[in-house]
């Protein structure tokens, strides 16, 4: 695995950083596909349904959530992918299968992240040089939360922005005002650190904010 952007990061004159959390901190895809995988096949033992049934279904719940509640948190819950899938093949709400879903995927997820080491180093650049840091993540309060407890961030972060506290997504600015809010500090005070061009990257920078972005090669 190859991560490149932390150490272009120019601390110089910086007050706060605002700081994307999947994908930035830790590499998202080897989790997801795992937690995927192993949510997938606890809820096609709980229904009984085959592989194929079951693709099919998650593919048409998940774009539908997507579609749905598109620039909110809540089109990333994996408890509504679960409810949509599973009504999609009983044709009914089933409350068990649906929390299994999400419960079994987000616990896999949990138990395969940590922190990379190019970020925590960074984490201490700012900590020894007195920068507050915010996270701003797209996502649910909740789990967002818990991402952070398992990455061991409470020792580095002072605020969390995730986008069901804002009511949007990045690049929207609302996200990145709050985190500045909070932070206390204007534009030209903070950086945005991020993996993506169009979220992290174009987002900060259309506000005048500095931006770098992260990218991890697994």
């Amino acid at each position: 695995m190859q991560v490149l952007g932390f150490e272009l990061i120019d601390l110089t004159g910086v007050k706060g950083v605002l700081l994307d959390i999947d994908n930035t901190l830790y590499p998202y895809q080897p989790s997801h596909q795992l937690a995927q995988a192993v949510a997938a096949k606890a809820l096609q033992e709980h229904l009984g349904v085959d592989g194929i049934a079951f693709e099919s279904a998650y593919r048409v719940a998940r774009t539908r959530v997507h579609h749905d509640l598109e620039g909110q948190a809540a089109s990333h819950s994996r408890l509504l992918y679960g409810q949509k899938l599973v009504e999609g093949l009983l044709g009914r709400t089933d409350f068990e299968a649906s929390l299994l879903f999400e419960q079994v995927y987000w616990d896999t997820f949990l138990k395969t992240i940590s922190l990379l080491p190019e970020a925590k180093v960074f984490l201490e650049q700012c900590r020894e040089a007195n920068i507050n840091v915010c996270l701003l993540t797209d996502l649910t309060a909740a789990i967002q939360h818990q991402k952070a407890i398992v990455l061991g961030l409470a020792d580095y972060v002072r605020f969390m922005v995730s986008s069901e506290e804002a009511g949007v997504e990045k690049p929207v600015a609302a996200m990145f005002n709050l985190g500045m809010e909070k932070l206390g500090l204007s534009p030209d005070d903070c950086i945005m650190v991020g993996d993506s061009l169009e979220k992290d990257i174009r987002g900060a920078e259309a506000l005048g904010i500095r931006a770098y972005q992260i990218s991890i090669l697994v």
